[in-house]
């Protein structure tokens, strides 16, 4: 067992992890009787193109076990404010003992550190809580997302 980690281009990645993709939808996914996994793909690509996207992987002997994908822009409300924003970061259930989801977290964290920007962000899901680990980080708790779903 060889776990790596890298930054990758993004057209490879959504060919691999479509299956990896759709069991952390179902993981972490609000309503997926209502709200059906339908990633816009090239909007995704479209932002990586704009230097506006990264994307880092976790692997194990060349096979993707997790992913964290950064959206990169001067937010809308703080025109001067560079922010990185996790969009998803994923780690495959078998390999979240030990060290390695800490190991990715942290080493994800790193990297994106190095576009220089003002601020990082994360969203959280109450269901599957690392903020204990993000406040290691250096992070601290900062807002919370109520969602209402029509039918």
């Amino acid at each position: 067992m060889t776990i790596t980690t890298q930054k990758e281009k993004f057209a490879h990645f959504m060919q691999e992890a479509e299956t990896l993709f759709a069991k952390h939808y179902e993981e972490v996914a609000e309503r997926t009787d209502v709200i059906k996994l339908d990633p816009d793909w090239d909007q995704y690509l479209t932002l990586e193109k704009a230097n506006m996207l990264e994307l880092h992987t976790l692997r194990d002997d060349g096979k993707i076990i997790g992913y964290s994908i950064w959206f990169l822009l001067y937010h809308i409300h703080c025109k001067q404010s560079f922010t990185a924003m996790s969009d998803v970061l994923y780690i495959d259930p078998q390999y979240r003992k030990g060290m390695t989801g800490i190991k990715f977290l942290k080493w994800t964290t790193e990297e994106i550190k190095k576009r220089n920007p003002q601020r990082i962000t994360f969203h959280v899901k109450p269901h599957v809580d690392y903020g204990r680990i993000l406040e290691r980080l250096g992070a601290h708790f900062f807002e919370k997302t109520y969602t209402i779903v029509l039918e």
